[in-house]
């Protein structure tokens, strides 16, 4: 069955359309003019979509780290389908070159630890990939063999740190339980039911798919693609009448974790909300309460600008008669 949507009326779904409509306006200050498109679905309705820059429903735009929020989805899949037992299981069963790793605590680092992003691998890179460290394992051969050699600089599970090396090794261990590279499961089990379109992600030298650090452009979805995703989510994990994950799983993926609160399963975590943040203002929100899902992309900056302030000023405040 492929995904088909359905349209409604702003104020039929409980939404204020005059408010809505005064997006326009406000996205023609100057500050907004990378802003590429506003999607708003509300009780599982298409109620409000705008496209600036030239773009249409059908332009894609890059969803840089959305790409790791991705991979948690898949992860839950992998729990599903029985390719991974436990997210309690060391990486070192899927990944062995984390058995004879340099430091004691390697073959501690679990599946749970990569999703919250507390693998304790030492990293001195930011919060993005633009750095030195990546540069040097870009260089090697096998990325996994060189990040079996970096040393873990905190006890795993006790300090968030957002970095990219947690991600790829998630990419690696779905790429090992599954059989094939994460992009090949991604394509049949979750883009195929939801009808998404995506050109075939990179891969390391060793076979790890990836898309933030390299190859964005093949890895570009629509608006109408990021808000599938996160109705996703926001429906337990249903498409249609066809179970893509498991709605406990999807439940403890968007359950503030321990070593950060503000972070599930590599989904960011607010105080009524939940979503998926990419570099240079890519956004989805997820609001249970209000049973409605925002996106917004724009086009990346290396200053990095983040637009928030859309879904907090026009998008939740258009909603009516729920307090916000």
């Amino acid at each position: 069955m492929s995904f088909q949507w359905q349209y409604g009326a702003p104020q039929a779904e409980g939404l204020n359309a005059n408010l809505l409509a005064s997006l326009d306006d406000y996205l023609r200050v100057k500050r907004y003019r990378l802003v590429n498109s506003v999607l708003v679905v509300k009780n599982g309705c298409l109620v409000y979509e705008r496209y600036f820059n030239k773009f249409t429903e059908d332009s894609k735009n890059p969803m840089k780290s959305i790409w790791k929020s991705i991979l948690a989805i898949l992860t839950g899949i992998c729990l599903e389908k029985g390719w991974i037992e436990s997210l309690d299981e060391p990486i070192a069963n899927y990944l062995p070159e984390f058995r004879q790793g340099i430091h004691p605590y390697h073959h501690i680092i679990s599946i749970r630890h990569l999703l919250t992003m507390s693998s304790g691998i030492y990293w001195n890179g930011g919060v993005h990939y633009h750095c030195p460290m990546v540069a040097q394992m870009m260089r090697t051969r096998d990325w996994i063999a060189h990040l079996a050699d970096t040393a873990v600089s905190d006890y795993p599970g006790t300090r968030h740190l957002y970095k990219e090396w947690d991600v790829l090794l998630l990419s690696a261990v779905i790429g090992k339980a599954y059989g094939k590279p994460s992009f090949d499961l991604c394509e049949k089990f979750l883009f195929a039911p939801l009808s998404i379109s995506s050109g075939r992600w990179a891969e390391s030298p060793c076979g790890v798919s990836y898309t933030v650090m390299k190859g964005e452009e093949q890895s570009d979805l629509t608006a109408r693609d990021l808000a599938k995703l996160g109705l996703l989510v926001l429906d337990n994990g249903v498409v249609g009448d066809e179970r893509i994950v498991s709605e406990a799983y999807l439940k403890e993926m968007v359950t503030p974790g321990t070593a950060n609160e503000s972070y599930g399963y590599l989904w960011w975590i607010f105080k009524d909300s939940y979503g998926c943040r990419g570099f240079g203002g890519q956004e989805i929100n997820v609001l249970p309460y209000a049973n409605m899902v925002t996106v917004i992309q724009a086009t990346p900056t290396p200053s990095n600008k983040a637009y928030g302030d859309i879904h907090e000023e026009i998008l939740k405040k258009s909603i009516i008669g729920i307090p916000h």
